[in-house]
């Protein structure tokens, strides 16, 4: 993370839940069996749920796979909801910038390993199969 954040893009430059399902669909009836929301990260959208459930429409026409990449801060306390939204059981990564907290705290300029670690284990909980936990480990 920069000393200095990062610019969030204004909400009118998102695409709106409706414009993220209308593309899904087209991606989906070309073939598409599988999304992932990633990019920046997914749960400071505050439709993130919405979006969910409206990919969860387009099962019937062949997805199988809704999937998310996550930092994990805000993950656990999402997590339920976008489950009973439709998010898949089998898409999730979280990353995790450093197994140590110090130097987790260094690299992202903010506290948050344990909230991580805790999306982790709830999702652990849940019945996530695979978790897959991304890191980059130095000697």
């Amino acid at each position: 993370m920069p000393a200095d954040g990062v610019a969030l893009t204004a909400s009118q430059h998102l695409l709106t839940p409706q414009e993220v399902q209308r593309l899904a669909t087209l991606f989906v009836k070309a073939g598409v069996t599988k999304i992932r929301l990633t990019g920046g990260e997914p749960t400071v959208r505050k439709d993130l749920q919405e979006i969910v459930q409206r990919l969860s429409t387009l099962k019937p026409l062949g997805l199988q796979t809704i999937a998310i990449t996550s930092n994990g801060i805000a993950l656990g306390r999402q997590l339920p909801g976008l489950v009973a939204a439709g998010l898949s059981l089998h898409g999730l990564n979280i990353s995790l910038d450093s197994l140590k907290a110090e130097r987790f705290e260094r690299l992202t300029r903010r506290r948050g390993h344990g909230r991580v670690l805790q999306s982790i284990q709830q999702a652990v909980d849940m019945g996530f199969d695979p978790v897959k936990v991304r890191t980059v480990c130095t000697c």
